[in-house]
C-alpha cells in the first residue's frame, strides 16, 4: 500500500478526529484548515496527494473550493452529511467528487483514501491519453494533406510522398507534422501569389 500525504479541511472539531486514524494507516496528515481561503493557500504550497474536505458547514463554498483544487491538480474527496447527498450530482458531472457520508468508520477510511487517489490518477492518465490522441489525429490530418499536395504536384504515389516527408523530417530533425505544415504553407503562399 502506498503512503499518501493528506490535507484535511473543514470544521476543526470534525476533522481533528480523523488525524490519528489517517496517521495510523501509514498515511500522513500534512495540513489542516478550517476556511476555504487558507485551505487553497496551503494546498497550493504543500501540494498534497489528497485533499479531504468536510462540507458540513458551508456546502457551496466547499464545492467551489473542491473544483478549484481539482483543476489545480490535486485529488479531492468529500465528507458529507446525509441530507447533502442529494446535492452531489452524478459521476461525470463537472462538480462531482468522490464522497462518503459521515460518520466515517476507522476501517473504511484507508480504503476510501486509496480509492480516491487511485481513481484520480486514472482520470488524469485518461485525460493525458485523450490529449495525446487529439494531437496525433491532427498530425495525421496535416500529414495526409501534405501527402496529397506532393502526390498532385510531383506525380508521386502515396508511399513515395510519405517517404519524401519522412526523409525531410529526418534530415531536418523536425517532426513530420512540422515538415507537412511547411509544405501546406508553401503551397498556400504559392497559390496566393498566382
Amino acid at each position: 500500500m502506498d503512503s499518501y500525504r493528506i490535507f484535511l479541511a473543514g470544521p476543526s472539531e470534525d476533522i481533528n478526529q480523523y488525524i490519528p486514524v489517517i496517521n495510523s494507516t501509514g498515511h500522513k496528515v500534512v495540513g489542516l484548515s478550517t476556511n476555504s481561503a487558507e485551505t487553497l493557500r496551503q494546498v497550493k504550497s504543500i501540494n498534497p496527494d489528497l485533499v479531504i474536505l468536510d462540507t458540513s458547514e458551508s456546502w457551496a463554498e466547499f464545492m467551489e473550493l473542491a473544483q478549484i483544487i481539482f483543476e489545480d491538480g490535486s485529488p479531492v474527496f468529500l465528507l458529507i452529511k446525509y441530507p447533502q447527498k442529494d446535492r452531489i450530482g452524478k459521476p461525470g458531472d463537472k462538480n462531482y467528487f468522490p464522497f462518503i457520508i459521515k460518520p466515517v468508520g476507522e476501517e473504511v477510511l484507508p480504503l476510501i483514501i486509496d480509492m480516491a487517489v487511485s481513481s484520480y490518477r486514472s482520470i488524469r492518465k485518461l485525460e493525458e491519453e485523450v490529449k495525446r490522441l487529439r494531437v496525433e489525429l491532427v498530425s495525421r490530418k496535416v500529414i495526409e494533406k501534405a501527402k496529397g499536395i506532393i502526390m498532385e504536384t510531383m506525380g508521386l504515389t502515396e508511399r513515395e510522398a510519405f517517404r519524401r516527408i519522412q526523409k525531410q523530417s529526418m534530415n531536418k530533425r523536425v517532426s513530420m507534422r512540422k515538415v507537412s505544415e511547411a509544405i501546406i504553407l508553401a503551397t498556400e503562399m504559392d497559390e496566393k501569389v498566382k
